[in-house]
């Protein structure tokens, strides 16, 4: 089928012929005429079969005849940018705005009324529910992608709470759900009252295999040899990186990652090495932070490989995932918790490792995270076809490889919102937003969400009782008779988007805040918060932990034996958590962070963004609670979202300003905006990591124009910004400011349509 044969306005069909999508692939074909109906869908396909589409032309022609607003769900920031800049290409042409949300959980973000496609994370649209962010009401359309991600137990449940408010509030709202090829994709059909389509049809062809003793076997029946398989994995790259390929392996670690990654780097030098530009090294070590896991992944980039992994920043996986999309690197070496968030397609991909460690040993990895891996392999209009591989280490493990994993379903996805105390957060989300007003109108939400569709609900009564009690006992709800009251305390949990156990702790710290408060003590309260993530202490860590157990432990904030809910074994890690964050404000610098705790800079940064929240949604609590604490805590959130001292509060407030260019400056005796704003543009185009562009930049932040010479155009200016910004992890996935990130992107040269889809869409 033609795109110009769909049931859309002419300027719909030819803004996607125009941008080269032309005839439909099998699946688009199916999908595509049933949601233009105004059916609810759900698509079930491989990945590279072009899912995206399948949403985005319902999309343009809602647009189009102005039908109302869209709102495109994603599962992770880094997904957000790209499904925004999809829209961008038709949005000039077509007249319609696209903003993209993913910052701030505390804000309604009324700045987003004026735009018609809004790209959000599922926590940002429950939280924009939550705030009662009125343009919602006109939402028409909603497209939840990668909704199979609804069974992992950390964003699943935000997921499935949002469609299921959404639906029950709007009885005519239109859902496409695009999901990977799963085995009970019929049930999530039911749960949205959905038509399904389910295909196994790619663009490039697929073939998975065992490798063992020097061969491939794959299961079509065909087999190949792998030449000179002193070292397997080695010799299984080289293979393909000799027939013009690119290669993504996956591995169990993070350490077998760069252990991988090095080897292969030596191997690669010879015939892919090259010398790096000095931004590209800046980026990869760690910029003005450089840090030993930067120098290595620079080493490794600089021979043609690279590892991946959430210890790495996301300037530093944002510049591996370019190097390889353009073809400089060669190979990467990928951790299997972040397939998900590849949208890397490579000639082969390689499953080294099929078990992690977990809760003490090694478990199997489940085998829709294989299915994920392997799918990547080809890459369409590049690859005239794909191979996956799964390395065996004998021959019963091929067998057991080739049977659950080769020739095996894919799990069923099922609901997590009974996973843990999530329950918690959405059960008062339910009753702030009025969705609930009772126990029993609790009850029948539930049996509206994946889980109430899919399960016989048996102990949820007992367990909704349980949870309102406790929300009671904390001053959050009240009982008046059958109905349920939210107090100020509780909505203003529920707006801050945390875990009512979560408020419970930092009001209990909050009531014994005072001025002579030591910061650490505030720390370790919201470290140990649920929605902080611990850290495991390791033997570097033994000293520093002992140290202050035995100066703190009669005065902490919060009693960790006094509090039911909390596991007191957690304790290490949750001050390690705050020791961590304590260097941070301290600016010790990362590599001596890095190196001293063991962990990665991308550790660091995720803490940090919890940490931020957590000392945020403190502050707020105070408001209520303490009044005074306020001014003790509000600093030490500043400070902890750029790692700074206090004396360097006012300097970091210069977008673009991280904690290195701010200590430069202040050494250099310029220690405020308003000196900044007395300096000239050559004396601060001097200091250290602050050239021309920068110190213009800054004079129009603080307030005074810059010499015209080598004047720097706005949008230059916005996009030297941003790229600073995202450097210093005040962008992308690092994103915890108080301002909700509200992105609009300008057209871009498109360059010629060509006669295949455009590989924009096609994962």
């Amino acid at each position: 089928m033609r795109v110009d044969e769909l049931d859309i306005p002419d300027s719909v069909a030819d803004a996607l012929m125009s941008a080269g999508f032309r005839e439909l692939h099998p699946p688009q074909a199916e999908a595509i005429p049933k949601a233009l109906e105004g059916r609810n869908l759900v698509a079930a396909i491989p990945t590279a079969s072009g899912k995206s589409l399948i949403g985005m032309v319902p999309a343009l022609k809602l647009l189009a005849q102005r039908g109302g607003k869209v709102l495109y769900i994603v599962p992770l920031k880094a997904l957000a940018a790209e499904k925004r800049d999809d829209f961008d290409v038709f949005s000039e042409r077509l007249g319609f705005r696209v903003h993209m949300s993913t910052g701030d959980l505390d804000s309604d973000d009324r700045g987003l009324s004026d735009a018609d496609v809004v790209v959000a994370t599922s926590e940002k649209a429950d939280s924009m529910i939550r705030h009662g962010s009125p343009w919602m009401r006109d939402v028409r359309l909603v497209i939840a992608d990668e909704v199979h991600m609804i069974h992992d137990p950390g964003r699943g449940p935000t997921l499935e709470v949002t469609l299921t408010k959404m639906m029950g509030r709007n009885p005519d709202l239109q859902i496409i759900a695009l999901s990977a090829t799963i085995s009970n994709a019929i049930d999530l059909a039911n749960w949205l009252d959905a038509d399904l389509v389910r295909s196994s049809w790619r663009p490039v062809p697929l073939r998975e295999g065992v490798y063992l003793d020097g061969r491939i076997t794959f299961d079509d029946g065909s087999s190949l040899d792998v030449p000179n398989p002193k070292d397997d994995l080695e010799a299984l790259v080289m293979q393909t990186l000799d027939s013009g390929g690119q290669c993504l392996v996956f591995v169990s670690s993070r350490r077998s990652t760069e252990a991988a990654a090095s080897r292969l780097a030596e191997k690669l030098a010879h015939g892919h090495g090259r010398t790096l530009s000095a931004a590209e090294r800046s980026a990869l070590e760690g910029d003005a932070e450089a840090t030993d896991v930067g120098r290595k992944l620079a080493q490794c980039v600089a021979g043609g490989a690279a590892f991946h992994n959430a210890g790495l920043t996301y300037r530093q996986r944002h510049t591996v995932e370019d190097g390889f999309k353009s073809g400089l690197i060669k190979c990467i070496v990928a951790t299997p918790t972040l397939a998900a968030g590849i949208n890397l397609p490579a000639r082969r991909v390689i499953v080294r490792d099929t078990t992690r460690f977990e809760n003490g040993g090694n478990v199997p990895i489940p085998v829709m995270e294989v299915k994920q891996m392997c799918g990547r392999a080809g890459r369409p209009g590049y690859d005239p076809y794909g191979e996956a591989v799964l390395m065996a280490k004998n021959s019963r493990d091929a067998g057991h490889l080739r049977e659950d994993y080769i020739e095996h379903d894919t799990e069923r996805v099922q609901s997590q919102l009974f996973n843990g105390n999530v329950i918690r957060t959405h059960i008062l989300g339910v009753l702030a937003t009025g969705d609930a007003d009772s126990e029993e109108s609790i009850v029948e939400f539930l049996r509206r969400t994946f889980y109430g569709a899919t399960s016989q609900m048996f102990g949820v009564e007992s367990a909704v009782g349980s949870v309102v009690d406790f929300l009671e006992r904390e001053q959050m709800v009240r009982r008046q008779g059958e109905a349920i009251e939210v107090l100020p305390f509780g909505r203003r949990v529920s707006d801050l988007c945390i875990d009512p156990e979560s408020a419970s702790i930092l009001r209990d710290a909050v009531m014994k805040i005072d001025d002579s408060t030591d910061e650490l003590l505030i720390l370790v309260a919201a470290a140990m918060t649920p929605d902080v993530l611990g850290m495991y202490p390791k033997k570097c860590d033994e000293e520093r932990v002992s140290a202050f157990e035995a100066e703190h432990e009669d005065d902490l904030l919060v009693d960790p034996a006094e509090r039911d809910d909390y596991m007191y074994e957690l304790f290490g890690s949750d001050l390690k958590v705050a020791l961590v964050t304590e260097d941070w404000i301290s600016e010790v610098p990362e590599g001596t962070m890095t190196s001293g705790f063991g962990i990665g800079p991308g550790d660091i940064r995720s803490r940090i963004d919890m940490m931020d929240w957590m000392i945020y949604a403190m502050g707020e609590i105070a408001y209520i609670f303490n009044p005074p604490a306020i001014k003790r805590i509000r600093p030490l959130s500043t400070r902890i979202r750029y790692g700074v001292k206090e004396e360097l509060m006012d300097l970091v407030s210069l977008r673009g300003i991280g904690r290195a260019r701010a200590r430069a400056l202040f050494d250099r005796g310029i220690r405020t905006k308003a000196e900044v704003a007395a300096s000239d543009v050559s004396v601060l185009s001097t200091v250290p990591g602050i050239g021309r562009g920068m110190a213009e930049a800054m004079l129009r932040q603080a307030g005074k124009s810059a010499e015209p010479v080598g004047y720097t155009s706005p949008s230059e200016e916005e996009a030297l910004i941003d790229e600073m910004a995202a450097a210093y992890g005040e962008a992308g996935e690092t994103d915890s400011s108080p301002e909700p990130v509200v992105e609009e992107k300008k057209e871009e040269g498109k360059g010629e349509a060509g006669p295949r889809q455009a590989s924009l869409f096609d994962f």
